[in-house]
């Protein structure tokens, strides 16, 4: 790895912030955006987008994408549904 590629602690520390539980280190807060993988719990609040999948709870509740109304009749327009279908989802905004 070159130096231009190897982030400095000071760095890595206005990132990322650290605490120590239970014997262990763990991740408290991150300053900034996460371009990958979240592979653990996330105990706290996330602000901002998810813009990938989520696989497990949220709040111990099943997470599953729901598309609304107004989603819906855009996809569906996209897609070229038939006039029925249109008019089904347009009734339902």
């Amino acid at each position: 790895m070159t130096e231009q590629n190897q982030i400095t602690l000071d760095e890595a520390l206005k990132l990322v912030e650290f605490k120590y539980i239970e014997g262990a280190w763990q991740v408290k807060h991150v300053h900034d955006n996460v371009w990958g993988s979240v592979d653990g719990d996330v105990g706290g609040t996330v602000y901002g987008d998810v813009g990938g999948m989520v696989h497990g709870t949220i709040k111990r509740c099943k997470w599953e994408f729901v598309e609304t109304p107004k989603e819906r009749l855009e996809r569906l327009i996209k897609e070229g549904a038939d006039k029925a279908q249109l008019l089904e989802a347009f009734n339902q905004l």
